[in-house]
């Protein structure tokens, strides 16, 4: 998150798991509500949680622009989704 506000990128921190007053507390991580539909260039999925999974990355993708990347680094999703896997 760091290295990408170095490039002023605005990044979200989206993570229904965690409570937000300790994250912010803990770590100086504002969390928002609930990701923007249509907004994102890019989505970095850093964490395995289930929850995420179940959303699918069918309705994850609609949380991106038309021209977007994901990346996903817990390997969520199968290859043939076409994911940009680091």
């Amino acid at each position: 998150m760091d290295a990408l506000q170095e490039y002023q990128a605005q990044v979200d921190v989206y993570d229904p798991w965690v409570d937000a007053p300790a994250a912010k507390e803990e770590y100086g991580l504002e969390l928002i509500d609930a990701p923007e539909t249509g907004y994102y260039d890019a989505i970095v999925l850093a964490v395995g949680h289930t929850g995420f999974l179940e959303t699918g990355i069918s309705e994850i993708r609609t949380y991106a622009k038309p021209d977007h990347v994901i990346f996903d680094v817990k390997y969520l999703f199968p290859i043939d989704t076409k994911l940009c896997r680091l």
